[in-house]
């Protein structure tokens, strides 16, 4: 087995059979460390347009998994980046936020759950948000925090968003 595929697999393994009913991080949690290497990276990226920033963070078979199907990250990663050109040439801005309702994670193996609020500025100032529940399993390799799965579900509302602490 190629050894991606078994890190995919025993990543997989840990958090399903490691955290099977559980529903707090553990004690000596990794979050500060995902939060830097992960989820700050999203922010900055998606702020400046940076695809190729962001695509550091995902493993390069990492999968995007949505309500139309699944797909590879690079495969998504392209399609974002034509998005990104396309808003940048409409004078159009984006940011990210997350919140989180679960964050399960140890040394090596991470899957954190939230909602993420997508927000489009356009030129002339008007803002749309969009409201994104997620699911991200991630690995710490060589020392780096990388996703190896992302889940993104149908849009919820504000309230929803409202409900998770900041």
């Amino acid at each position: 087995m190629p050894r991606h595929i078994s890190t995919i697999a025993i990543a997989l393994l840990t958090v399903v059979v490691g955290s099977a009913g559980a529903s707090q991080t553990a004690t000596s949690s990794s979050a500060p460390d995902i939060d830097r290497e992960v989820w700050s990276v999203f922010v900055a990226t998606v702020a400046t347009d940076d695809i190729a920033g962001m695509g550091r963070v995902y493993f390069p078979d990492a999968v995007l998994v949505s309500p139309n199907g699944t797909r590879p990250i690079k495969d998504t990663l392209e399609g974002w980046g034509r998005d990104m050109v396309a808003a940048k040439a409409r004078g159009d801005k984006a940011t990210v936020e997350f919140r989180f309702s679960r964050r399960q994670d140890d040394s090596t193996t991470a899957f954190e759950a939230g909602i993420f609020k997508y927000t489009v500025i356009a030129r002339s100032g008007a803002s749309t948000p969009k409201f994104y529940p997620f699911e991200e399993l991630l690995v710490k390799t060589d020392g780096k925090w990388r996703v190896l799965m992302e889940r993104q579900f149908d849009l919820v509302t504000e309230d929803a968003w409202d409900k998770l602490a900041k």
